[in-house]
């Protein structure tokens, strides 16, 4: 089938677009607050939540976070996600025992460390990896100082991105938060779903992002996997992100995660 030129223009705009937001430095010292924190507590999505508020959160699209949370916005390693979501589906994923860790789409970094940090506190990883068309500063510094952690500044849509993975052993899990756009984030999809045991992907429950609930409505339908998804909403806001996990079933038949 012939590819609609418009739409290619329209990503390569996209793109040009996003190559011009610099990523923002993020503070690398709060990882201390994830490894010195009792294991029992990082387990516990309450005790979680709690925590990615002291990780600091992001300050870009404010209008999506309660006012009660902008006291946390712009510092630390801001993470662009909702604690209620995110506590809940790192609580989900430290039971699985996580081995390799790819990021696709990492903005300025914060749920990259956070994720990579907690994993590496319930058993070593082998790699965790940073993916983004855009270099960000703030993880090639995290990188040099662990030598688990690797990036890649990169197109995920050519052979390229394709020959990075087959170059690693293949991933236990991979987090999709790249461009948000429906084709895209179908053919991210597409070439990691082959690759790795889990598949998670953001904005799931986005209302401005309806594309990504089109795929996301399409993997809950895919035989392969066991879904499980952290839509919980702040009163009076979105519905915003929403993050959707696909564990293969093969995997479930080794680890049993929380329902």
């Amino acid at each position: 089938m012939a590819s609609d030129p418009s739409r290619l223009d329209a990503q390569a705009r996209a793109w040009k677009t996003l190559r011009g937001l610099h990523p923002a430095p993020i503070d690398l010292d709060r990882v201390e607050l994830i490894r010195t924190r009792a294991l029992a507590d990082l387990s516990q999505p309450s005790a979680l939540e709690a925590l990615v508020l002291q990780l600091g959160l992001n300050d870009e699209g404010l209008d999506e976070y309660p006012r009660e949370l902008h006291a946390w916005c712009g510092e630390g390693l801001r993470i662009w996600q909702y604690p209620t979501q995110f506590a809940r589906y790192l609580a989900q994923i430290t039971s699985l025992g996580v081995r390799s860790y790819v990021e696709i789409g990492v903005r300025h970094g914060g749920s990259f460390v956070a994720t990579a940090e907690l994993l590496q506190r319930f058993g070593a990883l082998d790699y965790a990896l940073a993916v983004d068309i855009i270099p960000c500063r703030a993880l090639e510094t995290y990188a040099s100082a662990n030598d688990w952690v690797r990036c890649a500044w990169m197109n995920t849509q050519t052979p390229a991105f394709e020959a990075l993975l087959d170059e690693l052993d293949p991933p236990d899990l991979v987090f999709i938060d790249s461009h948000h756009e429906e084709v895209q984030c179908r053919r991210e999809f597409a070439v990691v779903a082959s690759r790795a045991n889990m598949v998670a992907l953001h904005d799931v429950s986005n209302a401005r992002c309806p594309g990504i609930a089109n795929v996301w409505r399409e993997i809950r339908h895919d035989d392969r996997f066991q879904c499980f998804e952290f839509i919980e909403q702040y009163p009076g806001l979105g519905p915003f992100m929403g993050i959707g996990l696909a564990v293969k079933k093969q995997r479930i038949d080794a680890t049993t995660p929380r329902s």
